[in-house]
């Protein structure tokens, strides 16, 4: 809401009727003078109306004490909706509010009447969405609400909540002496009939008072599916009874710093979700990844693999190579089990089965899957994905429930009726709905929140289109609606979330349900004039639009020759908190800003805070010294951009990167040989050089296949290079660092050392980046004059 408009809004709810109708008449013409805000409510309701008119010479409705709710009679669910707003409305205006059937008299004035034609007691995603469609009156006689079901009821008043004062929502401030909206109509439906968000629990577990309050802000802007994403490598955080070590190992894991991190939801937890949820208008689909992702569950259950194996749940990200075995039949039996265990505690008709990223390799190389591509004709061990596939929904579809899985199911061979949320771009929106699929479009460019909003600006949000132009009506009906998607990598806690979602998530909800199209910049001042201030009100934490969040870096200082916390971009009550003990920071910890020094030595931690919640990832600093910190370095070719390092001395800076690779830390070059040279600045005693390498083949990082270490006095005449090869195989599961230690005869002294690594070459068949170069990944150059090496 603009200034000049809150000044108005002010004016006008100290005013008499009369006054009101007169200036209602200016701000009218006012507004028609403005495109895309003619005789409507934009200026506060998001998602926007399809249409809304305000009556220029109407009085407005007050809001006043006894309020009274009268609702359609024998309508369980819309009388459990006028329970909810009239425990809202005691909690935030103070007045008595009394709940009753409509009788046949007429309703006293500044009455709230709820009316659902249909007795329909639930509504689920992906029905029609003539099912939600709702018209709201607001007059001095009161405040009207109609629809064919109490969900459509539900959307307006989520409308009416909007079209109150700002200081609705702040339970603790002061409020207004009268609480008015302005006499007008709306008449409203959404776009499409599945509209959500996908949060995901395993990476990084979210408690489940976080998930509630994601589910408040779903409803509230009138999103009504919680896709949570429950299981992966990660992380298995559902309690299965008949599979209790599947959160007992799978729903924790130990960080490379040795902490033991985790957590599960009980199936009390899943109920209470569940009901909150249903209360509030929202579907919850749970996600049990199959058969990739599946790490958690086979460190559980070793058998389960084609390997008997892993035997711990992962702390890295990436795709692993261990997924469930389908040649085995206890794997079948072991997963419809806990699907019906899943089918029993999610009343929603949908379970989401993943079937995103399964590398092969185990099944190429299982006997046991070999013999059923066999008995089941498949002509290769792609067509094993499908038939699992196939298997795992006609199980679903026997206990009631249809498979949704990621678009990989569309090359794979995707069920019968089967539906498929497209991700990897937009096409695979048109290719699921060409080959009969009905579809949730969440393509990647326009739907990941986990991407950065200086990447993913709020105002391309606002410009995606579920159904691209020139579809056929065909087509477009196959197109269910669409998801935004937050994997929590780096989302550590409900408040980081929140900076992840908001504001972008608004302008979403304006794609899939409000009224086209869209003009960006009344959009976006609607959001940061009104909705803002409001979130702000309720205690959210807000994000930037078209910015990145904050980042904790770390630079070199080659001047004074140390490291230096690089914090990049703040937010309000942002905080930094450091420990030099190897505990975790907490928000009590020391506090430090841009610019500040690092320890010499040791293991620094550095955690952002806002209030006393986490935002983004923990960073560790290992700092060691050693005789080259500091010194200059000439590195050929120059490396990437994407993975610069710390700065110029990069390689020098006695910095350790973790098994990260986007730490910061370390530094990459994509394809070529790797020459780096250390000047010492003066000839000294040396015994030992070493140069740390990274591997993580699935982001296509390889070791160097050989490394070379030369020396020399004076930069141009060179000992013979001594070679170091490595024994560790290109297709080692997760991320690894590998060190070329050089053990130097007695009594060498040099003031330049060169090494040489050299690249591992293309990557090989079956790799998913098959043809393609590898990385290089490099941190430190150590020299020492001792006999002991950096580990």
């Amino acid at each position: 809401m603009s200034t000049n408009f809150r000044c108005l809004h002010r004016l006008y709810v100290h005013m008499r009727p009369p006054l009101q109708g007169a200036l209602l008449g200016v701000v009218v013409a006012l507004v028609l003078g403005r495109p895309g805000l003619a005789q409507t409510t934009g200026e506060t309701v998001l998602p926007r109306p399809q249409r809304a008119t305000i009556d220029a010479g109407g009085e407005p409705f007050v809001l006043r004490s006894p309020v009274r709710i009268l609702v359609t009679p024998n309508n369980i669910r819309l009388r459990e909706i006028a329970l909810w707003l009239a425990d809202l409305l005691r909690a935030r205006t103070g007045f008595a509010v009394s709940v009753s059937p409509v009788g046949v008299a007429a309703p006293p004035p500044g009455s709230i009447i709820l009316e659902a034609t249909d007795a329909t007691q639930s509504h689920i995603a992906g029905e029609s969405t003539d099912a939600e469609a709702y018209a709201l009156e607001a007059s001095a006689a009161g405040l009207r609400i109609r629809g064919a079901t109490a969900a459509a009821v539900l959307w307006g008043v989520q409308t009416v909540r909007q079209l109150l004062p700002l200081e609705f929502e702040n339970a603790r401030g002061a409020r207004p002496s009268r609480w008015t909206i302005p006499a007008l109509r709306i008449e409203d439906r959404p776009r499409f009939a599945w509209r959500g968000s996908m949060i995901d629990a395993a990476r990084h577990f979210l408690p489940l008072a976080d998930v509630k309050r994601h589910i408040d802000l779903l409803s509230r802007y009138k999103l009504n599916v919680l896709h949570w994403h429950l299981t992966d490598d990660q992380g298995w955080r559902l309690e299965i009874a008949r599979a209790p070590r599947l959160t007992q190992r799978g729903g924790w894991r130990t960080e490379a710093t040795g902490e033991r991190t985790g957590g599960f939801y009980s199936r009390r937890d899943i109920r209470e979700a569940v009901e909150y949820a249903r209360q509030r208008g929202v579907t919850i689909v749970p996600e049990i990844e199959m058969p990739g992702h599946a790490s958690a569950a086979l460190a559980s259950y070793p058998k389960l693999g084609c390997t008997n194996g892993p035997r711990a749940v992962p702390h890295s990200w990436g795709v692993f190579a261990d997924i469930y075995c389908v040649g085995k039949e206890e794997t079948f039996t072991f997963l419809f089990g806990v699907l019906d265990e899943v089918v029993a505690l999610f009343p929603a008709p949908f379970v989401h089965v993943g079937g995103d990223e399964v590398p092969l390799d185990r099944w190429r190389s299982c006997p046991e899957c070999a013999r059923v591509m066999v008995r089941e004709s498949l002509p290769d061990v792609g067509a094993l994905q499908g038939w699992f596939l196939r298997r795992i929904g006609a199980h679903l579809a026997s206990r009631g429930r249809t498979l949704i899985a990621w678009d990989e199911g569309l090359e794979a061979g995707m069920p019968s009726g089967g539906i498929v949320q497209s991700w990897r771009d937009s096409s695979f929106t048109r290719k699921a709905a060409a080959a009969g699929h009905r579809v949730i479009a969440s393509p990647s460019e326009w739907a990941y929140f986990d991407r950065s909003p200086g990447e993913l600006t709020l105002a391309h949000v606002a410009a995606f289109e579920p159904v691209p132009a020139g579809w056929d009506s065909t087509l477009a009906k196959r197109v269910l609606g669409s998801e935004v998607t937050l994997w929590s990598e780096h989302i550590t806690s409900g408040t980081n979330l929140d900076l992840m979602v908001l504001p972008r998530l608004l302008a979403f909800a304006d794609v899939v349900w409000g009224a086209r199209p869209v003009a960006i910049d009344d959009l976006q001042r609607r959001i940061s004039g009104d909705h803002v201030p409001r979130l702000s009100a309720m205690g959210r934490a807000v994000g930037p639009a078209d910015r990145a969040l904050p980042r904790l870096g770390v630079a070199y200082d080659s001047v004074a020759r140390a490291l230096r916390l690089r914090l990049t971009g703040s937010l309000p009550g942002l905080s930094v908190r450091a420990t030099f003990d190897r505990s975790p920071p907490v928000p009590s910890s020391r506090a430090l800003g841009d610019g500040s020094p690092l320890a010499a030595q040791g293991l620094v931690r550095l955690q952002a805070f806002i209030d006393r919640d986490r935002v983004m990832e923990e960073r560790r600093v290992e700092i060691r010294p050693h005789l080259a910190v500091g010194v200059p370095t000439r590195v050929t070719p120059a490396p990437s951009p994407s993975y610069p390092g710390t700065g110029e001395r990069t390689l020098t800076d006695g910095a350790f990167g973790s098994t990260d690779h986007g730490d910061g830390l370390w530094t990459g070059w994509w394809g070529p040989d790797v020459e780096v040279i250390a000047d010492l600045e003066t000839a000294r005693a040396i015994s030992t050089v070493t140069m740390r390498f990274l591997q993580n083949a699935r982001s296509w990082i390889v070791l160097p296949r050989l490394v070379e270490l030369s020396w020399s006095n004076d930069g141009q005449q060179w000992r013979a290079p001594i070679v170091r090869g490595h024994v560790v195989p290109r297709d080692v599961e997760g991320a690894r660092i590998h060190a070329f230690a050089f053990a130097l005869a007695p009594g060498t002294r040099a003031r330049f050392v060169r090494i040489v690594a050299r690249n591992a070459g293309r990557l090989p068949a079956g790799h998913p980046g098959a043809g393609e170069p590898s990385w290089i990944f490099a941190d430190e150059v150590m020299v020492s004059t001792g006999r002991r090496t950096a580990r």
